[in-house]
């Protein structure tokens, strides 16, 4: 793993961990160790890029599951203690469809796809030194889960819906604490 300190960089190398040790369950196949998709920016940003990805049968695959952090990110870095202190929200999204109700919403999507997706996000964020958790690992943050986007659409900042339904858990207000990098100095 890479140790950058800058916010999106330490986030694209948490997601690549996130698919490792974790099994979720696609359309009645299970499957392990799944390639988790990243993408960083605003709302019409994610929309423009699943809309672009949607386009191609190859690329329509390997698009979700997906973690979008979203940008901007304002951070303090005004204690000497920390590299960088904010609070960030993310989306982690999957594929969907729009006659589902929301029993099989929650079955299909939350159970066996975005749930255990989330807990996995949280043991790597928790698990990452660059981070700062306090002696009691705690990851404030606020949750919820999204049934609405899977039937009726999710739009971006302009209203515009995106190209498929998804299934979603928002993550918002997530406070992090990002440790000073370590520099060795040679004699």
């Amino acid at each position: 793993m890479s140790k950058d300190h800058e916010i999106v960089e330490i986030f694209r190398d948490v997601v690549a961990e996130v698919g490792k040790d974790l099994t979720i369950e696609v359309n009645g196949v299970e499957v392990a160790n799944p390639d988790v998709s990243y993408l960083f920016g605003s709302g019409q940003y994610f929309k423009d890029n699943l809309d672009e990805l949607s386009q191609g049968v190859e690329e329509n695959s390997t698009k979700f599951p997906v973690i979008c952090l979203f940008a901007p990110i304002v951070e303090d870095r005004n204690d000497p203690e920390y590299y960088s202190k904010a609070k960030v929200s993310l989306v982690i999204a999957c594929s969907s469809s729009p006659v589902w109700s929301n029993p099989q919403r929650l079955d299909y999507s939350f159970r066996k796809v975005l749930r255990p997706i989330y807990r996995r996000l949280m043991q790597v964020l928790q698990s990452d030194d660059r981070f700062d958790w306090g002696y009691k690992p705690v990851l404030k943050h606020s949750y919820s889960e999204n049934y609405s986007y899977g039937r009726y659409g999710a739009v971006d900042e302009r209203g515009e819906s995106v190209s498929e339904p998804i299934d979603a858990i928002n993550v918002t207000n997530l406070e992090i604490k990002i440790n000073q990098p370590q520099i060795c100095l040679r004699k």
